[in-house]
Formats: structure tokens, C-alpha cells, sequence
């Protein structure tokens, strides 16, 4: 069931949960819902279902824009801890601190070694950053354009 502007209403207990602990709906305790990700998802929905198609040109390209950043923020409060922990342990079993510690040690030539393991971190990190800042890019399979491994 939804509440105004098609957000969720709470649940009968009121979505109490405990302290430091994610609820149902994607919020972080103490915040009631909705959650940060829930009022961002009303918004995209206005903004595509009814700001664009009663605006045109300019306006109605820049409420795209808009709904598709509002989106992309979305994805990030909800995948962001998530993909950062990810990602901080491809980093560790490299043996580096940093993005700039990774690209220091490629450009020297100190992973040369571990070229499969740093191919495999750099192509799961750009995953990452797709599913947040554009999903529909990730494909499940390459396809026959794709530059060899090797090339």
C-alpha cells in the first residue's frame, strides 16, 4: 500500500527497528520512512510522469536530466556502502591503499605479476560504478566488438 505521492506507508509497528540497523524500506534508524531512497524515487516518478509530459524542448530535457540524476542518487545511498566495502577489499588484496596507490603500482610495473588480478579488480570496479551512475550499460555477456584480453 502507498501513501501520497506514492511513497510507502509505515508499517503497522511503525518500522521501529533498532539502532544502526537498516529497515525494510532502505532507511537508516533513527529516520522514519520513507527513506532517503523511497523520497528520491517520488520524485523521479513526478518528474517523468508528470513534469515531462506536459513540458517540452529545454525544460523537458533538463527534467530528464534531472530524473535520471535523482535516480543515479538513489542508487548510490543504496549500493554505496556496499560497493565501497567491495571495493576496499579488491583494493587490500592487491596490496594497495588507494586508486592512485593502484595506478602508481600499474604504471611501474609493480603488478605486472598480477595482471589477471588487476584486470579482474579495475573491470569489477567500473561494474560498480555502472550499476550506479547507469545499469542499463551492464551487459552479462561481451559481445563479439570487445577488445580481446590480450590486444
Amino acid at each position: 500500500m502507498t501513501g501520497g505521492a506514492g511513497l510507502p506507508e509505515p508499517p503497522p509497528d511503525g518500522g521501529q527497528t533498532d539502532v544502526g540497523h537498516a529497515d525494510v524500506a532502505g532507511g537508516w534508524v533513527p529516520h522514519d520512512i520513507p527513506s532517503a531512497a523511497a523520497l528520491l524515487e517520488a520524485v523521479r516518478e513526478f518528474l517523468e510522469s508528470d513534469v515531462m509530459p506536459v513540458t517540452e524542448g529545454r525544460v523537458r530535457f533538463h527534467a530528464r536530466v534531472a530524473a535520471n540524476v535523482v535516480a543515479m542518487v538513489a542508487r548510490e545511498l543504496l549500493l554505496g556502502p556496499g560497493l565501497a566495502a567491495a571495493h576496499e577489499a579488491r583494493l587490500e588484496a592487491l596490496g594497495v591503499g588507494s586508486d592512485a596507490e593502484l595506478a602508481a603500482a600499474i604504471r611501474s610495473g609493480g603488478l605486472d605479476a598480477r595482471v589477471d588480478e588487476v584486470r579482474a579488480a579495475v573491470r569489477a570496479t567500473v561494474a560498480d560504478k555502472l550499476a550506479v551512475a547507469n545499469p542499463g550499460y551492464l551487459r552479462s555477456e561481451p559481445d563479439a566488438t570487445e577488445v580481446a584480453p590480450d590486444s
